[in-house]
């Protein structure tokens, strides 16, 4: 892939991102087109970078994709545990470094923490690329074993953060493995490198994981507003923000498709091929779930309540504001 070709990637990722998290947060801290702006700038600026290293030389279309999407994750996700300064009781979980649920408000402490993560992130990609040349030539099965650990360290990760508040779940724990795993085996053929299939890897898993749980489960809030009160109503942002993203799934599927083979029968298709057949339907599908879940209302957990033993369900602000409105109404003359 040439170094414009990663630059639209950076491009597409940076859309990808921006429109999940614009979609499912604005409800409750309002739409930011600075934060989306930022995204997207950050994404080409990684793609720009990625093209400049030489990391993986020119690597696949599905690859690229991977890699971008990891890259500006772990950027973002790093910068708000991290550095960022901002209240955390807007939050359910917080989104700054905590311990037992409880934000690490030191900062020599948090910058510590995050220059060890650093560090170990670089000795752990060295370690992975030492070993696969010392053992020379392996089976496929552990290049996929190896791979799936950039699945493993976002279920680590997500279950230090959101386990002290909401509890362990198996099955949320064990998700992103799972789809990173997948993930890898379809990104197989396209390079045999141990750390770009974990990294590439890990960006698919993350970017099919956010897609569903942002569009497909029936506007439920992101844990970290799990019980917290609507207060906004971008209807239009999220509109743009809910079409965009389907798009973006239609162009990732249509990419695909333009890059399989023409006139050959399906038996003579490289393995390659049948990879990018199977994104392309993975694509469609997406964009079609998507598109057709519509655009569903921000809602807050009708279970969640407040530490006092039968205190009422928490409700959110605007269906306050119409319930005292419609009491007014009545007591009117």
């Amino acid at each position: 892939m040439t170094a414009v070709g990663l630059v639209l990637v950076g491009l597409l990722t940076g859309v990808w991102t921006a429109t999940w998290g614009g979609f499912k947060d604005s409800p409750f801290e309002g739409y930011r087109l600075r934060s989306a702006l930022r995204t997207v700038l950050l994404a080409v600026a990684l793609a720009i970078a990625l093209a400049l290293s030489g990391i993986a030389v020119a690597p696949a279309f599905l690859v690229a994709v991977g890699l971008c999407v990891t890259a500006e994750r772990l950027c973002t996700e790093w910068w708000k545990t991290i550095v960022r300064e901002d209240p955390q009781d807007a939050y359910s979980i917080p989104m700054r470094l905590a311990v037992r649920g409880r934000p690490v408000d030191s900062r020599p402490r948090r910058y510590a923490v995050g220059a060890a993560v650093v560090v170990l992130l670089v000795l752990g990609a060295a370690a992975v690329t030492t070993g696969q040349r010392l053992l020379g030539p392996t089976p496929w099965w552990l290049g996929v074993l190896v791979g799936s650990t950039g699945g493993w360290l976002t279920a680590v990760g997500g279950a230090w953060k959101d386990a002290p508040i909401e509890g362990f779940s198996g099955w949320k724990f064990l998700r992103s493995p799972s789809v990173a795993t997948a993930w890898v085996i379809v990104l197989l053929p396209f390079t045999d490198s141990w750390l770009v299939l974990a990294v590439a890897g890990g960006g698919w898993s993350v970017a099919t994981i956010e897609t569903y749980k942002t569009f497909l489960t029936g506007g439920r809030p992101p844990g970290k507003f799990d019980g917290k009160p609507v207060l906004f109503t971008p209807a239009l942002q999220r509109k743009w923000c809910h079409l965009a993203h389907a798009a973006c799934w239609g162009v990732t599927g249509v990419t695909a498709a333009l890059l399989l083979p023409v006139g050959l029968p399906v038996v003579d298709w490289s393995a390659e091929s049948r990879s990018l057949a199977l994104v392309l339907v993975v694509c469609v599908s997406l964009c079609a779930l998507v598109l057709t879940a519509g655009v569903p209302s921000a809602t807050v957990e009708t279970t969640a309540t407040d530490s006092r033993v039968g205190s009422r369900p928490r409700r959110t602000m605007r269906h306050d504001l119409l319930r005292r409105a419609s009491t007014r109404a009545r007591l009117s003359p």
